[in-house]
């Protein structure tokens, strides 16, 4: 399917593609999919030939926090590495591409527009690994912390959303924690902004060596952190909390021909510190007046109540 505008390419074609060294020619043989709409948007997912299965259900290749779609809403397939096709898996809302309701399998073509229920939308496009490549680090850059390299605050925002969804779904635990480097100013003042950068990302660098893979370190902001705690209660997240701090204290960062020594302080929160019907936002409320309450009681400590 397409809308008719410009060439239509299919697996196997050639195109040009003009890099540094001039243009050059490339193979187009890889099908992706764009998310162009929700907390996701700009994300790149090739079509490989296991099938992507796309809808609500946390175990699906693609999760959409939407409640218009069913739980195995739809599948993309790439059949004999040459051609992509979509089918509807008996969805409630229904599956289009280009605006027409899916009843059977369809072979995608370049540029074909998808619509998952009532709001989700994706693009289908057929590219080299290159051009994929570009997407993929486009989509990146916007959910990376340009100076630490972990995950921005819009990063954090997203995945805190589809965290709290996951929680309330599954009446599960879900616990965050929100850092400060203490007195990070006179850290400025003393050694200098690059020696401040660099205790911004030793403090980055230890707390993603130190917590689970399932948790999730961000940069809040300025010389803030955050670490969404997946499965874990209040008590668990206290516990995790006070080993970050003390991991924190025991390596000084060396900068600016000096060693420079450095505490946190923390505010921890649960899900259900929140009472009924919390949210991110009273997650993350509850967080940061435990961390002012952490530095008021005179820094590098934690505060979970």
């Amino acid at each position: 399917m397409n809308d008719g505008k410009g060439p239509r390419l299919r697996p196997g074609d050639m195109a040009t593609v003009v890099a540094d060294g001039g243009p050059t020619s490339a193979v187009i043989n890889r099908g992706v999919l764009t998310v162009l709409s929700g907390p996701e948007t700009g994300r790149v997912v090739s079509v490989t030939p296991e099938g992507l299965r796309l809808g609500r259900s946390d175990d699906c290749e693609i999760c959409f926090d939407d409640a218009s779609l069913s739980r195995v809403h739809a599948r993309a397939l790439r059949l004999l590495g040459t051609q992509f096709f979509l089918r509807d898996e008996g969805s409630t809302n229904g599956t289009f591409v280009n605006g027409t309701r899916l009843t059977q399998a369809v072979e995608l073509s370049d540029g074909d527009r998808i619509q998952l229920g009532n709001a989700t939308l994706l693009r289908f496009a057929i590219v080299g690994d290159a051009e994929e490549a570009a997407l993929v680090r486009v989509y990146q850059a916007g959910r990376v912390d340009g100076l630490t390299g972990i995950a921005n605050r819009a990063a954090f925002n997203e995945r805190l959303e589809k965290e709290v969804a996951f929680a309330t779904r599954h009446g599960t635990p879900l616990s965050l924690a929100l850092f400060d480097v203490d007195h990070f100013k006179k850290i400025n003042d003393t050694f200098g902004h690059p020696a401040g950068d660099e205790v911004l990302k030793g403090v980055a660098g230890l707390l993603s060596r130190t917590v689970r893979t399932e948790d999730v370190v961000a940069r809040y902001g300025g010389e803030e952190f955050v670490v969404v705690m997946r499965g874990l209660d209040r008590d668990g997240a206290r516990a995790l909390a006070e080993r970050l701090r003390e991991a924190i204290a025991a390596h000084p960062v060396a900068a600016a021909g000096q060693v420079i020594r450095l505490t946190v302080s923390a505010g921890v929160a649960s899900l259900v510190c929140c009472g009924p019907g919390g949210d991110k936002t009273a997650l993350v409320a509850k967080a940061d007046a435990r961390l002012y309450l952490a530095k008021q009681g005179g820094r590098n400590r934690v505060v979970a109540e």
